[in-house]
């Protein structure tokens, strides 16, 4: 009977030390926390502090269809882009899915619009709503850091498809 006292003991122990190193809950809340910096640095037009949420080797393909592979990189496509039509820009984006999967990498959905953007000719383009799938894997240091990012517009269905049910605000 002892022994059985000394089982259950430890177990909720244990338990309790998992309870309050955090739960899934807390992953999902840095993981949103850790959005948020993204759509700030975009605001301030911060093209290296975009590309600081990347993983060294990470990548982005932008919804025109530009690859960017490497922090180096991705920091490059920022630049231009905020150099050019999205310099006046202003993102919102709103986490919709976090799925960890194991304990170091998790899929991401955001639901994102860029307002603000300007032709070549510098008249005002509309509202861009678009989808986002962010695949990030904690680093050595625990840290969140992106690997990919697919930033995507749905397509209207075709007739006879029906609604589509995950269309962007």
């Amino acid at each position: 009977m002892r022994t059985i006292g000394l089982l259950v003991a430890v177990s909720l122990s244990v338990v309790g030390l998992a309870w309050a190193a955090g739960g899934p809950g807390d992953e999902q809340d840095v993981l949103k926390a850790r959005s948020a910096e993204f759509a700030a640095a975009w605001n301030k037009h911060d093209a290296a502090a975009m590309a600081a949420l990347w993983a060294p080797d990470g990548d982005v393909i932008n919804p025109f269809g530009r690859v960017a592979k490497g922090r180096a990189e991705v920091e490059a496509l920022f630049k231009d882009e905020h150099g050019g039509p999205m310099k006046m820009t202003t993102y919102s984006s709103k986490v919709t899915g976090v799925r960890v999967l194991g304990d170091r990498v998790a899929v991401l959905d955001w639901e994102a619009n860029i307002t603000g953007m300007q032709s070549g000719d510098g008249s005002p383009l509309p509202p861009f709503p678009h989808h986002v799938v962010v695949v990030v894997q904690k680093d050595k240091d625990g840290k969140w850091m992106v690997e990919a990012a697919r930033p995507y517009a749905f397509a209207p269905a075709p007739p006879g498809m029906g609604k589509t049910p995950a269309t962007p605000q």
